[in-house]
């Protein structure tokens, strides 16, 4: 996640099994299936509504897909991504952020945001797991 002025943009990364079984899930269509044609844009901006809090200075932000893609990873499974983008009024000072994708999927989940926020090259990281799915607070104007 990056914020810079008033932009934000996220780049989310799911293995593609896993994120399959997700949006089956949200969607109530076992039959769903994810490609690299058809990556389920629409229903995936959906699910990421409603799996992922995202407030800036108390107000949540809106954000919508402007890219994905389907890629393999180092060890040659294929993940599905996604670029999310929203505007702000204003530069945001506090973040509140609670990442549960999959946490109804997987009771072991686990999900790592790296933000970096810029000027300045500020970096955080947040852990999220779905036996404390708890959100987490971050002043974006501080180290």
């Amino acid at each position: 996640m990056v914020f810079e002025g008033n932009t934000v943009a996220l780049r989310v990364r799911l293995f593609h099994d896993d994120l399959t079984r997700g949006l089956q899930r949200f969607s109530g269509k076992p039959d769903l299936q994810i490609s690299t044609a058809a990556r389920a844009d629409s229903l995936f901006t959906a699910y990421f509504k409603r799996a992922v809090k995202l407030e800036l200075d108390g107000s949540p932000v809106s954000l919508r897909v402007t890219g994905s893609g389907v890629e393999q990873d180092e060890a040659a499974q294929q993940v599905v991504w996604y670029v999310l983008e929203g505007a702000l009024g204003h530069p945001a000072s506090r973040l509140v952020l609670m990442n549960g994708l999959l946490f109804e999927s997987f009771r072991d989940q686990q999900n790592i945001v790296q933000l970096l926020t810029l000027p300045g090259n500020h970096r955080r990281t947040f852990y999220f797991t779905a036996t404390d799915p708890r959100e987490q607070a971050v002043d974006l104007g501080k180290s």
